[in-house]
């Protein structure tokens, strides 16, 4: 219920007091009560993976508390202050997940809500870019996370590979059917986002998709089919936005990201350590320390953690997600040749290239806290968790086997 309301924001759909009922705050309350009562949870759930998100989370409050006393941040530390409270309770969340989430049962309803939460939106937005002939961009539900047309590409190229890889484990006719139209019309939707950094991840996303498949000549020739479709039926305004992207020039929007690049990396050479806390990225800071340019935002996620928690939290930012992408490599390794495990295999494949899909849209824009990107490494660690229980199980049962086929024998002498 938590993940379906963080993605698909379905109170945004209604107006009066239902448009901002606390919805999320209604379902946290008992959620986080319950767990006090609810004694099957995971154990041992500090891996590597865990560790460095704890890390973070620490982090970003140690740079918050410093920002408090610097009298030069005094004007954004009010905004810093919601925002580590928001971010806060992400994580938090994320740590429920971590403990609820106790079998493979479980992390494949986790990622039916969530692809179904983005899926849907992506129909939506499908269907709008048909009608309209593909001449307006599609945006995400008012006053979400993924209201702006590039958060929801962003959003939607880290949940391609959820719709693939789970074609693959659900056994249901009908839900295998509707991943696969889910998963077409968020391409379809990814492009019709107008977004050229979403349009940069998906064709990385779709690449690795691809290079990952059993059938790579066959997925690379229908690569190359709908990118002839899209450069031949692409609406005027489609094809203007991405033509200056394509050859190399910047409008003003990219002049911008560039800029406010600059900025996070002169800002950080003053504060090297702890950066400026949330929220630094203010007019104020930036006529200070970058003067010719006007105000543009943080505009990467690395760039944002850098102006933002110093170098030392980029550093532990990059960490998190290192260390996410070394494990689910570990993980195939460990299971190879293990037909039990392919579910492993296919989750490791499905959660790297989703953390690809961040790590090259989200260069291009602020979501270094975004829900969904904290979710995939509480599912990296969970694959650990849930695959070292199974091993557990197994050897367990090995182990009572014998002893029960001797109390026959026993009987029997």
């Amino acid at each position: 219920m938590w993940v379906w309301v963080a993605y698909f924001n379905p109170h945004r759909f209604t107006y009066g007091m239902a448009y901002d009922f606390p919805v999320s705050t209604v379902i946290a309350i008992p959620t986080l009560l319950g767990i006090l009562f609810f004694r099957k949870v995971n154990r041992g759930i500090f891996v590597r993976e865990i560790i460095l998100l704890l890390l973070f989370w620490a982090w970003i409050t140690i740079t918050y508390i410093n920002a408090t006393q610097v009298p030069l941040f005094a004007d954004h530390v009010e905004d810093a202050q919601f925002q580590l409270i928001s971010v806060s309770k992400v994580l938090l969340m994320t740590f429920v997940l971590i403990l609820v989430v106790t079998s493979k049962k479980r992390l494949d309803t986790l990622f039916l809500v969530t692809a179904f939460s983005f899926g849907v939106l992506a129909i939506k937005g499908t269907l709008f870019g048909l009608a309209t002939g593909g001449n307006f961009r599609i945006w995400g539900p008012p006053d979400s996370f993924v209201y702006d047309n590039n958060d929801l590409g962003l959003a939607l190229n880290m949940t391609l590979p959820v719709m693939f890889y789970l074609t693959r484990e659900v056994e249901s006719p009908p839900v295998r059917k509707l991943l696969w139209v889910s998963f077409y019309c968020t391409i379809l939707a990814v492009v019709l986002s107008y977004s050229r950094g979403a349009l940069l991840g998906l064709v990385v996303v779709l690449g690795a998709i691809s290079l990952k498949s059993n059938h790579k000549m066959l997925a690379g020739a229908l690569l190359v089919v709908f990118a002839v479709l899209i450069l031949t039926f692409a609406p005027p305004a489609w094809m203007d936005r991405m033509g200056n992207f394509a050859h190399g020039e910047l409008d003003q929007s990219a002049e911008g990201r560039l800029h406010a690049w600059e900025f996070a990396w002169v800002f950080a050479s003053e504060y090297p350590i702890m950066g400026g806390g949330f929220e630094t990225f203010t007019p104020q800071l930036e006529a200070r320390f970058t003067p010719q340019y006007a105000f543009a935002g943080p505009h990467s996620i690395y760039f944002q953690t850098l102006g933002e928690q110093g170098f030392v939290g980029l550093g532990i930012f990059l960490l998190v997600l290192g260390g996410c992408f070394y494990g689910l490599w570990t993980m195939r390794r460990r299971v190879r040749g293990q037909p039990a495990f392919t579910w492993v295999v296919n989750y490791s494949n499905m959660l790297e290239i989703c953390l690809l899909g961040y790590v090259v849209s989200g260069a291009f824009l602020p979501r270094a806290y975004f829900d969904l990107w904290f979710q995939l490494v509480a599912s990296a660690a969970l694959l650990k968790i849930l695959y070292k229980q199974e091993i557990f199980a197994l050897a367990t049962e090995q182990v009572e086997k014998p002893a029960e086929g001797d109390l026959v024998e026993a009987r029997v002498g």
